[in-house]
């Protein structure tokens, strides 16, 4: 059996360096911080649009009931006038 010795292979380059690598590291994680930022604000957007919708539903009820309260007054207006006219 014979064996054959084969030679060392070339060393290869630990890293190949990218000139852009560095800089598409940054944007990237520059982007990556924008998104979240831009996340929360839509987040607090939301938080405010529900508030906002919230505050228009309860300032229909209060307006509903006000409109209630001033169709008695009237009716109770016309109720008195009626008597009035009577007395």
């Amino acid at each position: 059996m014979s064996w054959s010795i084969k030679p060392a292979p070339e060393p290869v380059q630990d890293i190949v360096q990218n000139p852009d690598a560095d800089d598409d590291v940054r944007l990237a994680e520059e982007a990556q911080k924008e998104a979240e930022e831009a996340r929360q604000r839509v987040e607090e957007a939301q938080r405010r649009a529900e508030r906002a919708a919230q505050k228009m539903e309860d300032a229909m009820k209060r307006a509903k009931l006000a409109q209630e309260q001033l169709k008695k007054a009237q009716a109770e207006a016309e109720k008195l006038k009626n008597q009035n006219k009577k007395t």
